[in-house]
């Protein structure tokens, strides 16, 4: 069973106004439902649900598709993710169409008794060096349990043994990371640590991160990249932090797992971890889509600044609001929440936090004050600055030169300098993707949209339609990909599915603004008649003006002429658009 039929099943089993509902407040109107659009603030609500076409769109920010696009755009999730959430709301077991996915499902079951093992160990007899560990850091069983901490003994082979018993094969554990394999055959990575499992943002166990408490070797290891884990696109409690950081509008990004723990019982759970200093883009674009400000809260040390420095501008680019905190120093965020005013100083540290610019323009106080180092200095300052946009430095402009001991004009001048090298490097790239696109990429024109929308709604239209004579009325060259798409294919679950795996969410958008625009105008064959008379009105609205052009100039044909009356005469005749 391939993967559009797993789309369809889930389908026939959940209702858009249910799922949408467990996020909007709903309310009916007509035929339909609206609400407070969750993409972006609005008072007046713009965001409509229909029942009968299981798809929705907002009038404001242009967002718009079925419950897929909506579980993925609201909980940042990729099409398979998306797909397993809703496969265990439906209850519905999805196909294995590749042999990758089936092993990634059962890798998660893997991981899964991987914890189950750990945490069971934490509360046995072998797990009492662990547990002082944590009552001395002021961790409560009732937080081992929240945030399912674990201990991995140290014996070589407790967590193997365990799989064995459990029927999971060695190819299995060694993928998973669980395992590694010697001389004498398979034996356990993580021994005698402390176990965080690291869950991706749909809560999805894929790693885990094993802290010492005794005897030599390195104080923290974390599971392998591998088929399930990419550290680059994960972040520490995300899944935990997301609704958080949607309703206080920030994410607040701390290095270590004891940090974000810290922090989220101090009340502050719009926090996550990186797990280290070098952010990706990855992780910037998950930000992004849940907040518009990062606070980065590292180590208050030198080193830890510096690394906060080289991540900061990965996540600025994004567009997010970057602010770095500044904590006492010897200080981290779990040492100064375990303080009895912890929560008080740590939220006036972050209410007091410096705009990315300005920080770094802090970091190098002391090199710009020598003349040794001053150069080099400068020469940082405006190649981080330079690559970020002139909007996002307007504020800070005055302050920076006068750090530098410039004008604010000379450094305006110095700074576009930077962008232009930048710009040079990508000139090439940005002219070869440039697209004329008509308007806002909201789903394109609302009439042209409707031809999408009755092609995707109609099964009798889809396939008796004269692909030559649609796809020639459409001018937008996105919405001739899409109805070419839903023309060719077998069935609309089939390019559904192709959609929402490529990331694409233009499709679904547009076939739900088009639903909107038919709404009135009867079934789906009534309608289709009106909109193809609306479209080739339209194309001889256009070529008639061409005409007239070409007449003006006194370069028009014979031919041109008659086709001109003809035309005229088929304009006067007819009657004039829908207007919405």
């Amino acid at each position: 069973m391939q993967q559009s039929d797993d789309v369809r099943r889930i389908k026939e089993r959940l209702d858009i106004v249910e799922v949408i509902g467990d996020h909007v407040r709903l309310k009916k109107a007509g035929a339909n439902f609206i609400g407070l659009c969750p993409f972006h603030e609005e008072k007046t609500p713009s965001f409509t649900v229909s029942p009968s076409r299981q798809t929705f769109h907002c009038f404001g920010c242009g967002q718009g598709g079925d419950i897929f696009t909506f579980i993925m755009e609201k909980e940042s999730l990729g099409f398979r993710e998306a797909l397993e959430v809703l496969a265990a709301r439906a209850g519905v077991t999805l196909a294995a169409s590749r042999g990758g996915e089936r092993k990634e499902r059962n890798l998660s079951d893997v991981m899964e008794m991987a914890c189950s093992h750990y945490r069971t160990f934490l509360r046995g007899p072998e797990g009492e060096a662990a547990r002082a560990y944590l009552e001395r850091r002021n961790l409560s069983p009732e937080t081992w349990d929240r945030f399912e901490l674990g201990w991995a003994p140290s014996s070589w082979d407790s967590l193997w043994n365990s799989l064995f018993r459990q029927g999971v094969p060695p190819r299995e554990a060694l993928d998973a990371g669980l395992v590694l394999e010697g001389k004498g055959g398979l034996y356990d990575r993580f021994r005698g640590r402390v176990i965080f499992p690291v869950r991706d943002i749909a809560g999805r166990l894929l790693a885990f991160g094993g802290r010492l408490i005794d005897g030599e070797g390195a104080k923290y290891i974390n599971s392998p990249e591998g088929v399930l884990y990419s550290k680059r696109k994960n972040l520490y409690l995300l899944h935990r932090a997301k609704e958080a950081a949607r309703a206080s509008g920030r994410l607040i990004l701390v290095e270590g797992y004891m940090d974000a723990i810290r922090l989220h019982l101090g009340g502050f759970e719009e926090t996550a971890a990186s797990l280290g200093t070098a952010l990706t883009e990855e992780q910037a674009l998950l930000i992004r889509r849940l907040a518009d400000r990062c606070c980065i809260c590292y180590d208050s040390d030198l080193a830890g600044q510096e690394a906060a420095m080289r991540g900061m501008y990965v996540l600025q680019k994004a567009g997010l609001d970057v602010r770095v905190v500044d904590l006492p120093r010897g200080k981290d965020p779990d040492d100064l929440l375990s303080l009895p005013d912890g929560k008080e100083l740590f939220g006036k540290a972050i209410e007091s936090a410096r705009p990315l610019i300005l920080h770094h323009v802090f970091l190098r106080g002391d090199m710009l004050r020598s003349p040794d180092k001053r150069r080099r200095a400068t020469d940082e300052i405006l190649s981080g600055v330079g690559s970020l946009s002139p909007v996002d430095v307007a504020p800070y402009l005055p302050r920076v030169a006068a750090a530098l001991g410039i004008f604010p004009h000379e450094l305006s001048a110095l700074l576009e300098e930077y962008r232009k090298r930048g710009a040079g490097r990508q000139e090439g790239t940005r002219e070869k993707d440039k697209k004329p696109v008509p308007g806002k990429d909201d789903g394109g024109d609302d009439v042209e949209a409707a031809v999408c929308s009755l092609l995707w709604k109609d099964d009798h239209i889809r396939r008796s339609a004269d692909e030559r004579k649609v796809l020639s009325l459409l001018g937008d060259e996105r919405l001739q990909t899409v109805a070419a798409a839903l023309l060719s294919a077998s069935s609309r679950e089939e390019v559904e599915a192709r959609w929402h795996s490529l990331g694409e969410t233009f499709p679904l958008r547009a076939i739900a603004r088009g639903g909107d625009w038919c709404e009135g105008l009867g079934d789906a064959r009534a309608a289709w008649d009106v909109v193809l008379d609306i479209l080739a009105r339209r194309r001889e609205q256009r070529e008639y003006d061409v005409i007239r052009e070409k007449l003006s100039r006194g370069e028009a044909t014979r031919e041109d002429l008659l086709r001109f009356q003809e035309v005229a005469r088929s304009l006067k005749g007819g009657s004039s658009e829908k207007e919405k």
